[in-house]
């Protein structure tokens, strides 16, 4: 028996040298913990992200099993139908297949809603002896917060080479914050911990010394944090990852984050307005104390990598450049920025949607890159080359090497310049590819 489980391409930040492509981010686990799932020898196994390896068509699946996020939806649904044209039997899950059942139904043989922990094993059982369900639902895992026994994912299946981290770690599930605009709360609605021991496990088995935090929110628990960057001392690895802006205010957890080896973390400042953060539900973030933040994760030698968002109510056409401004004070060394995205499910999307401001159904462009909605005080246009400006300003040598050269040849300094010219990179594809809409050194299917 062959499954062939698939992640569509996200047409995301991405390197690509002629046929080479390289994420900018750590490698999925979705895929990989599916693998790691199924516990049969006579089952053969291949994993292809599409965001950095073609899809090979001809190989001679017995089951396809595709994960769907919103702005993959209709690519995962086409290469559904394509699969599905040759007999074989196709499986969705994924975040939008469990926000949106009944759409993703049509497209598939079975679907796969919530957690795949108990249910994506009792698929494969339930396909291996002809008896395969439509629906197969699991919204909990054990009935609690403990994701136990979840085995360490087969990362060897995948290609390490396309990533720019490929050694994912994951602890936990969810987040104790609900973010008008975050899926996270809708889809896992509690706070999720694998014993600290089974996390431990699989650090030890990664070679190499760098890995990849790929959670939420990985510091929701304090003492379940504190646990796990305690046993991690001794490992002595390097590792990045994503927190909120509550980091700061515990001076313990923060020393435990440096011993454990953290030399990045991803956070959500989204805005510089603290009565939009207080209108998103994202007022635990302190626009005031950023730059106590910023200096004091520098000052353990943790590289800032910062995420603001574009097309909030109160966004003007000032904010891009007032953004630009706050982020080179605040020495913010990688900074990202997104366009305000209602995803179907969040409170954001019910609000656009009661309001009449959704503009576009076209799942394509929900991948916070692309104006879907009627911004209050902007055109869509106006939106859309505002994000497209920011990038541009901000990714300027001048304010690269601002951020890096000058402050030193330390290792951190070297993996932000670095960084920043691979952004650089996709800051010339974003202004050279129209919308992105079209495939970028991806083939099409063969249809």
């Amino acid at each position: 028996m062959k499954v062939l489980l698939i992640m569509p391409n996200a047409y995301m930040h991405k390197l690509i040298i002629g046929s080479h492509r390289r994420s900018f981010r750590e490698a999925p686990l979705t895929m990989a913990t599916l693998a790691a799932l199924i516990d049969d020898p006579q089952i053969e196994i291949k994993i292809i992200d599409e965001n950095v390896d073609d899809i090979p068509y001809d190989y001679p699946a017995d089951l396809v099993g595709i994960s769907v996020i919103t702005g993959t939806a209709k690519r995962a649904y086409r290469i559904a139908e394509y699969f599905r044209n040759k007999r074989i039997k196709v499986v969705l899950g994924g975040v939008h297949v469990s926000i949106m059942p009944e759409e993703a139904l049509f497209y598939a043989d079975a679907i796969v809603i919530g957690m795949a922990e108990r249910s994506w094993p009792r698929l494969i059982d339930d396909f291996k002896k002809g008896k395969m369900k439509k629906v197969y639902e699991d919204r909990e895992v054990n009935g609690n917060e403990c994701l136990s026994g979840v085995p360490a994912p087969r990362l060897d299946l995948m290609r390490k080479s396309g990533y720019m981290a490929p050694n994912t770690v994951q602890a936990t599930r969810g987040c104790n914050h609900t973010c008008d605009f975050c899926t996270v709360p809708v889809v896992w609605p509690k706070y999720y911990k694998r014993p600290v021991a089974d996390v431990i496990r699989d650090i030890k088995n990664i070679p190499g010394k760098y890995i990849a935090f790929n959670d939420v929110s990985l510091i929701e628990d304090k003492d379940y944090a504190k646990e796990l960057f305690s046993a991690m001392i001794p490992l002595k690895k390097k590792w990045g990852g994503l927190v909120t802006t509550l980091v700061e205010r515990d001076e313990e957890l923060l020393e435990l984050i440096h011993k454990s080896g953290c030399v990045y973390l991803l956070l959500g400042f989204e805005s510089a307005n603290q009565g939009i953060l207080k209108s998103i539900y994202k007022g635990f973030n302190k626009e005031k104390g950023y730059e106590e933040l910023v200096d004091c994760l520098h000052h353990y030698g943790i590289s800032v990598q910062g995420c603001f968002v574009f097309g909030f109510d109160e966004d003007g056409y000032d904010v891009f450049e007032k953004t630009v401004q706050r982020i080179i004070d605040l020495k913010i060394d990688i900074p990202r920025y997104s366009i305000y995205t209602p995803y179907p499910g969040t409170p954001l999307f019910d609000r656009l949607e009661k309001e009449g401001r959704i503009i576009s159904r076209n799942w394509n462009d929900y991948d916070t890159m692309h104006v879907v909605y009627q911004p209050k005080l902007l055109t869509p246009v106006e939106l859309y080359n505002g994000f497209k400006w920011a990038y541009k300003e901000t990714f300027k040598f001048s304010h690269i090497a601002k951020r890096t050269i000058f402050r030193g040849l330390d290792p951190v300094s070297i993996i932000n310049f670095i960084g920043n010219l691979a952004y650089r990179i996709f800051v010339a594809r974003l202004y050279g590819e129209e919308r992105f809409e079209k495939p970028f050194g991806v083939k099409n299917l063969p249809l």
